[in-house]
């Protein structure tokens, strides 16, 4: 990597173009953050529970520009919330950039439209009895949240199934959610 990082440094360098410079450093950074956790298409061992800023999202997920989040969002292909510190802003739940949930998302989020923003994420958060106590973001990505103490064998199970059940129980639940919360 660094070798790379110094090919196209060493150009720029001689021509005092640090602007030019910069950009390429800042770029070489941003792909470090995101490969630094797990290898490409290899799934983490848990789900993050971290809000992203919206400067943390468009480095790791290789968005052009903010105005690209926030359409994503107001399209629900992701969700964000607004940190109770904060009476402006938005955070972005990292879970939700895991595979598989992003292909998973806006399906989920088209059943509970209508729901305010806060309900959105209280209920992929907030663990499910129908779901043997897991949380529908955890059965969306097949994996527990990193800071849930232990898994059952019947979690455990729940939580090996095929990509399409888990969406579809997921489902089940956001569609009986999001009329209870709308009325």
């Amino acid at each position: 990597m660094a070798s790379t990082l110094a090919k196209e440094l060493s150009p720029l360098r001689k021509s005092g173009r640090t602007d030019d410079l910069l950009h390429v450093i800042v770029r070489q950074l941003e792909a470090w953050l995101v490969n630094e956790k797990a290898p490409v298409g290899e799934k983490p061992p848990a789900l993050p529970v971290a809000l992203w800023s919206p400067a943390e999202v468009l480095a790791r997920q290789k968005l052009s520009a903010l105005t690209t989040l926030y359409r994503y969002d107001k399209d629900g292909r992701l969700y964000c919330v607004v940190p109770s510190t904060k009476k402006n802003g938005r955070a972005f739940p990292a879970w939700q950039f895991v595979e598989p949930v992003p292909k998973l998302l806006q399906t989920v989020i088209a059943a509970l439209r209508g729901v305010l923003q806060f309900e959105i994420h209280a209920f992929f958060v907030t663990e499910q009895e129908d779901l043997n106590a897991l949380s529908p973001a955890e059965m969306l990505a097949g994996l527990p949240f990193e800071n849930r103490a232990n898994i059952s064998i019947a979690q455990q199970r729940l939580l090996s199934l095929a990509t399409a059940q888990r969406l579809q129980r997921v489902l089940e639940l956001a569609r009986q959610a999001g009329t209870g919360m709308r009325d």
